[in-house]
């Protein structure tokens, strides 16, 4: 991710790191020019593609949550 990506006036960016070594695995932007069309929050992988957007906060980042799994 580039530097330039992170610090935009009209975006609000915050970067998910696993080790702060390494690039980011998810970064989470409040873009509220998209407020009226595609939702305020967007949630993107390390790639830079989209996983989700939303208007509610909570909502956008259950993309995050990892499914639970039943122990055989």
């Amino acid at each position: 991710v580039c530097s330039s990506d992170l610090f935009q006036p009209e975006v609000a960016s915050f970067a998910i790191f696993r080790r702060t070594a390494e690039v980011p695995l998810y970064r989470v932007e409040k873009r509220p020019k998209l407020r009226s069309r595609q939702g305020i929050y967007a949630i993107l992988g390390g790639e830079g593609q989209v996983l989700r957007r939303g208007h509610d906060l909570a909502a956008a980042l259950r993309v995050l949550e990892k499914p639970l799994r039943p122990i055989a």
